[in-house]
């Protein structure tokens, strides 16, 4: 995991997991692609019904690799460090 090198390194007093705030998307969902040389390309949400079709999310069934990482975390830098997780925000 990349959010351990600096709390290796360094001994910071912190570790960090930073995801893309695409990530929620398929679980609520919202179809994207990432277009080469343009980035994300989502759909327009123009009418209410655009937003009603969008389904609740359920991290534990959607995104489990979240949970996952952050336990990681926490089990390797016990109580030396605070582990924070920043995914899909603001979602």
């Amino acid at each position: 995991l990349f959010s351990l090198q600096p709390f290796r390194a360094y001994g910071t007093d912190g570790c960090i997991l930073f995801s893309d705030i695409l990530t929620p998307f398929q679980g609520m969902g919202i179809e994207f692609d990432i277009l080469e040389k343009e980035g994300p390309k989502l759909p327009t949400l123009t009418t209410l019904d655009d937003v009603n079709r969008i389904i609740e999310i359920d991290p534990h069934k959607s995104t489990p690799f979240v949970g996952e990482a952050l336990r990681n975390l926490r089990r390797e830098v016990g109580n030396a460090a605070t582990v924070l997780g920043f995914v899909g925000l603001p979602y």
